[in-house]
């Protein structure tokens, strides 16, 4: 009888370690439900612009348009988010007054980004671009005066 008995004892324990491994298998199913049904929601503020940048030199100082560039990259604040998606050098390389060209007919993300800089939001003028495969929403040339800009830093704009 006595070999039954381990028998037994031994099969209730195994019972209760099974019923044990399942009541924890279900508190872990069951706390991965609550966190997954009840969510984990932080409030972002969303920009009220997302300007797509172009920055063009204009006076021919080497590698301006990309210094200037790596300064506006990801910039982002409540009124705009600037993605910088081109660099390169504007036509004529005698550009005396830093200016903004909106690409899109709605002036008002680039006059916003103009005040920023520190460029009258009043010049801002508007000009499409053929074959816009980048999506630029505004070009920032830059003239001789390029010192005189207010360029984004670690702080917000300078």
């Amino acid at each position: 009888m006595r070999a039954g008995s381990k028998h037994s004892r031994a099969g209730r324990l195994i019972e209760v370690g099974i019923v044990a491994a399942f009541l924890l298998v279900m508190l872990y199913i069951a706390s991965v439900f609550v966190r997954v049904s009840s969510g984990y929601s932080e409030t972002v503020e969303s920009p009220d612009y997302v300007v797509r940048l172009q920055v063009l030199n204009g006076c021919g100082v080497v590698g301006l348009a990309a210094r200037v560039a790596d300064r506006m990259a990801d910039y982002r604040d409540g009124d705009m988010e600037i993605k910088v998606v081109d660099t390169d050098n504007f036509e004529i390389r005698k550009v005396v007054r830093t200016f903004l060209i909106s690409r899109r007919e709605d002036l008002r993300p680039a006059e916003i980004l103009a005040a920023k800089l520190g460029l009258d939001p009043g010049e801002v003028v508007f000009r499409p671009l053929v074959n816009n495969h980048r999506q630029v929403s505004a070009t920032l040339v830059l003239g001789e005066d390029f010192e005189t800009i207010r360029l984004p830093g670690k702080s917000g704009w300078e």
